[in-house]
């Protein structure tokens, strides 16, 4: 079976793909002129705008299908290789230990405008540290990302010198 999808394995990506988006385009193509149809302002609240939605839910489970792919291939590979994979799971940890110190730092109290933009959108104090961390993990790999390519670029031109 791995031979298999090794030589064929493309090929039925592409027609998988390709079956999907027939699907999720018939009902737009389909209900395109009734859409037209309707008033700009009223389209987003008719039943003739549902026309999108198989492509949406195709989408969200194809998002999900790859997000437990990844997860679970992850899981084997860590099963089936323990000694190689101690390195990936040591920077695994490392984010994680750098999240909940990020998510300890965070300031949950708001004032002025982003206390009304808290309410109005009822995000809790917890939910707003949750996204403080998220962004400062975020910029702080992004940082780390630059830094070590500009480091790297500059090691490869003194070594190849």
């Amino acid at each position: 079976m791995y031979s298999t999808l090794i030589r064929r394995g493309p090929v039925f990506a592409f027609l998988a793909a390709l079956l999907l988006i027939i699907i999720a385009i018939i009902p737009i193509i389909g209900g395109m002129e009734a859409l037209s149809s309707i008033p700009d302002k009223e389209q987003a609240f008719a039943p003739e705008g549902d026309i999108f939605y198989t492509a949406l839910y195709i989408t969200a489970a194809l998002f999900f299908i790859a997000v437990a792919a990844a997860i679970l291939l992850s899981l084997f590979n860590i099963i089936r290789n323990p000694k190689e994979s101690v390195k990936g799971l040591i920077a695994f940890g490392v984010l994680l230990v750098l999240f909940f110190v990020f998510y300890a730092m965070a300031d949950a109290d708001a004032t002025g405008s982003l206390k009304q933009t808290m309410e109005t959108f009822k995000i809790t104090p917890s939910v707003s540290k949750l996204i403080g961390a998220s962004i400062r993990l975020t910029l702080l790999l992004g940082l780390g990302s630059v830094i070590l390519m500009v480091i790297l670029e500059i090691w490869n031109y003194f070594k190849t010198q």
